[in-house]
């Protein structure tokens, strides 16, 4: 009954979070046709702004700032993986697409 339970509020918050979380909006406006050519510069510059991110707050929770600043941290480190995810998909299906092979 309880594993029922997780599972369920898993999925429902699964789905909320890819509807309405905007990194995910993004990232699934950058699958579309019309948002493959922005894919790969986006996801570059977005992985390397999250990154810069994560290491200032983690430099500043480490000299003295609110613990709640780890809550930030771990988003920020979250996004900068799944956009450097979504970098190396993007360049993978350029590289196919190029090598005429349907992505």
């Amino acid at each position: 009954m309880i594993v029922m339970l997780s599972v369920r509020l898993a999925a429902n918050v699964h789905a909320y979070l890819g509807a309405y979380a905007p990194s995910n909006i993004l990232i699934r406006h950058l699958r579309t046709p019309n948002g493959r050519w922005w894919a790969l510069p986006v996801s570059i510059a977005l992985t390397s702004a999250y990154m810069a991110a994560t290491a200032g707050l983690n430099s500043a929770v480490e000299a003295g700032a609110p613990g709640w600043l780890n809550a930030a941290t771990a988003l920020c480190a979250w996004n900068a993986i799944k956009f450097g995810f979504f970098t190396f998909a993007a360049s993978a299906a350029l590289i196919g697409r190029a090598l005429g092979r349907p992505a």
